[in-house]
């Protein structure tokens, strides 16, 4: 499975103020996300990317099909009014086994408790995806990097100083190096992509 991060970062590493919604992206970039989206099989987030943003992950801004929509929701405690659960398309939430829910899968939990990310890519794996999108938040993309999961990122810079709030990731055991980097400018934004180092 080839696993994608794309997320809209601020120049000192934040993706958003802490518990609060925070539009980093130009409009190029929220296209350029929505590009990504098309072209991928699922396209992931935590719950906490749901509760504080409330994402549809839908493609809305280029042509193209909706992927799977898929939530990491240790204790399923979603609200069942997001909006990522509207008519757009499928979506997945996967908990920890001991969790129940009626519209969830669940998996057993990794060493931290939270959703275990070997038991939800064999899940999407057995529902034919193979071409991953991970758009966060932090927690998510954390585990993401230090399980040494992602193969490719797409990162959009924005033009913009936070002074505080969430970091892209938290602390990782080893630095994670970029090969094959381009970059592209999105109005005031740049996205830089490349290819993670094994």
């Amino acid at each position: 499975m080839l696993v994608t991060v794309h997320v809209a970062v601020s120049l000192d590493g934040r993706i958003a103020l802490n518990g609060a919604t925070t539009a980093l992206s130009t409009p190029e970039g929220r296209r350029s996300a929505h590009s990504a989206r098309a072209v991928a099989d699922a396209v992931l987030v935590g719950s906490g990317t749901v509760r504080i943003d409330d994402p549809r992950l839908t493609v809305r801004e280029v042509e193209g099909r909706n992927p799977l929509r898929v939530v990491l929701a240790s204790s399923l405690d979603l609200p069942p009014t997001a909006r990522v659960f509207d008519k757009c398309g499928s979506v997945l939430v996967i908990g920890v086994r001991g969790e129940a829910s009626e519209r969830a899968i669940v998996v057993p939990s990794g060493a931290d408790g939270m959703v275990g990310l070997a038991g939800a890519l064999e899940v999407l794996r057995n529902r034919g995806v193979e071409r991953l999108l991970v758009e966060g938040g932090s927690r998510v993309l954390t585990s993401f990097f230090r399980a040494g999961l992602v193969d490719r990122v797409e990162i959009e810079y924005a033009m913009t100083f936070l002074g505080g709030g969430t970091p892209l990731v938290e602390a990782l055991p080893l630095p994670v190096r970029l090969t094959d980097v381009t970059t592209e400018r999105l109005g005031t934004s740049v996205l830089v992509r490349g290819a993670v180092v094994r």
